[in-house]
């Protein structure tokens, strides 16, 4: 109740600032069509009303998973997604498709669902009790969350610097040409996410012995099970590209995208250390490494989109990432001889990269090249690491 409590505190706070600022933020800030401007106005006050309730969601969903139980998380937060998606749809149709309808569905569609999540949790938690607070529990909230703020503040500017820098140093068009192949390496990453969270209350009890050797288990599984959509992936994806926007399109983006398919595979690996140090109650770790890469990586990216254009900012990202992931790696006491037996994966996932690059592939060979590497990362996976052999005998009888 104490993290339920503060988030409402903060929330309310948030939104009360919203409120009382709407109306400069609108007249001289955003850029809205002159005809909008006064419908945005009177539905702005429930903009500023949803605040308090999207972050008393995200406490909700993290109590459950804290239990591991996802599927209840997951169900929650489906439902509540379906609810938000349809009953604004709903109102717009049945009464009118103006702002000051749709928000208000939108914020009562939040309500069911924060309604709905706390008698959820209130079952799952026996002994559940709303006039419980701690102020030793919010101090030692605070001390750890402010840590976990900087990270997750960190992340997303990491992520965007390339697109940021790609139109002030080249131009809009490129932009464009960068976003596609890295939003699909970013949704590439889904997998990697899931098992991250997953684990996360887990090594959270975990003793630092027991943490570890999960860690290190989860980082060969995933390393080898994501390799075998990776490598694939990054043999296909100038095919790929071709075939879904253009030829054009693919001679400009492909390497690009491959070379982002790679990152993708490293940066996902870094989900698990990353994840075991704040667990084991170490964010300052995290948010440490996050403020120490940004100065190098401009400069990086800077230079390689000087000198190799968009090939060479998808060069600087996935670079970063890997070094991130060895650092993360190495912060968790991870980087012993039981992960000796990634180097083959490692191997094969930079021959894969090497060979999409360098060895030009008409659409049929690609295709063939793919499916090829396909079976032949199962293969490794299956042979060389247990856990990802256990998994499939368990779900498919292997």
């Amino acid at each position: 109740m104490t993290t339920l409590y503060s988030n409402m505190i903060m929330g309310t706070v948030g939104g009360l600032v919203m409120y009382f600022l709407g109306g400069f933020i609108l007249l001289h800030v955003v850029k809205i069509e002159p005809d909008l401007i006064h419908e945005t106005q009177q539905a702005y006050p429930w903009m500023a009303a949803m605040l308090p309730f999207g972050m008393l969601g995200g406490v909700l969903i993290g109590a459950l998973e804290s239990r591991e139980r996802f599927l209840a998380a997951n169900a929650l937060g489906t439902v509540g997604n379906i609810i938000s998606q349809i009953l604004p749809l709903v109102c717009a149709w049945l009464i009118t498709p103006a702002l000051t309808i749709v928000i208000p569905a939108i914020l009562l569609s939040r309500v069911v669902f924060i309604v709905s999540g706390f008698v959820l949790v209130a079952q799952k938690e026996k002994g559940l009790r709303i006039q419980d607070f701690s102020t030793e529990w919010l101090r030692k909230l605070f001390g750890y969350g402010s840590w976990v703020s900087i990270s997750a503040f960190l992340n997303p500017i990491l992520d965007s610097l390339n697109q940021i820098v790609i139109g002030a140093m080249l131009n809009a068009a490129a932009v464009a040409k960068y976003s596609v192949p890295m939003t699909l390496a970013i949704r590439s990453q889904v997998a990697a996410t899931a098992l991250a969270r997953t684990l996360f209350p887990r090594l959270s009890r975990a003793t630092h012995e027991e943490a570890v050797d999960t860690t290190q288990k989860s980082v060969g599984t995933l390393a080898y099970g994501f390799a075998v959509v990776c490598g694939p992936a990054i043999l296909f994806s100038s095919t790929f590209l071709h075939f879904w926007i253009g030829e054009k399109f693919a001679v400009e983006s492909g390497a690009v995208a491959e070379i982002l398919l790679f990152g993708a595979w490293t940066n996902g690996v870094a989900f698990i250390p990353y994840n075991f140090l704040q667990a084991q109650g170490r964010p300052h770790v995290t948010a440490v490494v996050g403020m120490i890469e940004i100065l190098p990586f401009l400069f990086v990216l800077w230079v390689f989109i000087h000198f190799f254009g968009l090939p060479g900012a998808a060069v600087a990202w996935t670079l970063r990432v890997t070094i991130n992931a060895f650092v993360l790696l190495s912060l968790s006491h991870c980087v012993t001889r039981k992960m000796f037996h990634l180097i083959p994966v490692i191997v094969m996932m930079s021959g894969s990269l090497l060979l999409a690059l360098f060895v030009p592939m008409a659409p049929l060979i690609a295709i063939g090249t793919s499916f090829v590497a396909f079976l032949t990362f199962l293969l490794a996976a299956l042979l060389l690491d247990p856990v990802f052999k256990g998994i499939l005998r368990r779900k498919f009888g292997l």
